[in-house]
């Protein structure tokens, strides 16, 4: 498994990210900061995604979804952990907030980082 073949596709482009509650409910949410930092490794910047951090805590089992213009994508299974500092966190302050930049939701500096250990991926078209 090489993810970097698909860098074009996941690199700073927006992805849902599926995860599951205490209740077994599920939570979606999009992601738009993410990047491929290994060959089987994406990291996401969390700006606000409350309900995704929780869950996280509790099942680590997520699904990514990322998809071009074309709606060729993939289906990306893995594990996830959250990150408040260190090594991660500050890959996403380097990352996504090097510029100055600021969130539509007003962040200007990341809540923390999810890093996916992907454990599988299928193409989808």
């Amino acid at each position: 498994m090489n993810l970097f073949e698909y860098k074009d596709l996941i690199d700073g482009k927006p992805m849902h990210i599926a995860t599951v509650n205490r209740s077994n409910n599920p939570n979606l949410a999009v992601a738009s900061d993410v990047k491929v930092i290994e060959n089987d490794k994406i990291i996401i910047s969390v700006n606000e995604m409350v309900n995704t951090q929780e869950n996280i805590q509790y099942n680590h089992n997520v699904v990514l979804t990322v998809f071009n213009e074309k709606y060729e994508g993939l289906r990306i299974f893995g594990t996830a952990e959250f990150y408040k500092d260190g090594k991660y966190y500050d890959i996403c302050k380097k990352t996504f907030f090097g510029n100055g930049e600021v969130t539509p939701f007003g962040a200007t500096k990341p809540k923390g980082a999810i890093v996916v250990k992907v454990d599988k991926f299928s193409k989808y078209v």
